[in-house]
């Protein structure tokens, strides 16, 4: 964990990192829903060169479906977010936030709120589930072939 979320650091370049990533996150049932290449925008808005940046945003469908029938107005916390970004060693960094964050640790939301907690629990185990195997796929990925 870090300030932000959980982070991995994935041994294997950008692109495929990415791919897996968007994968791993199908896989375990979290739909893409944006994705946002942060480079390209900065270098459009800003005329700014930086890193090699993907921000997605996923959501798992029955999850999302529960909690706003509980509650039409948490739809803004309900995406996990993904960054997946390239670290100067050719390693890539992966960090997610998991959906509900803001007000998952909450334990006076929870209690006035106990089964959108749950569904924040379930969703948060959901993509911890992704993470993992994420780690676990991304060890034993062959290296990419640059042509």
């Amino acid at each position: 964990m870090d300030d932000y979320g959980r982070r991995i650091i994935l041994d294997i370049p950008f692109d495929l990192a990415v791919a897996e990533t968007s994968q791993v996150l199908r896989e375990e049932g979290l739909d893409i829903v944006a994705r946002v290449d942060v480079r390209d925008y900065l270098l459009r808005t800003l005329h700014h060169e930086c890193r090699r940046y993907v921000l997605l945003e996923a959501l798992a469908p029955d999850l999302t479906l529960d909690a706003l029938q509980h509650d039409p107005g948490v739809g803004p916390l309900l995406p996990v977010a993904v960054g997946v970004y390239e670290l100067a060693d050719g390693e890539t960094a992966v960090v997610a936030s998991a959906p509900l964050a803001p007000v998952l640790w909450d334990f006076g939301w929870r209690a006035a709120t106990p089964a959108l907690a749950t569904i924040g629990d379930r969703a948060s185990e959901q993509l911890a589930q992704a993470l993992d195997r994420l780690q676990r796929t991304a060890h034993h990925s062959p290296p990419m072939v640059q042509s």
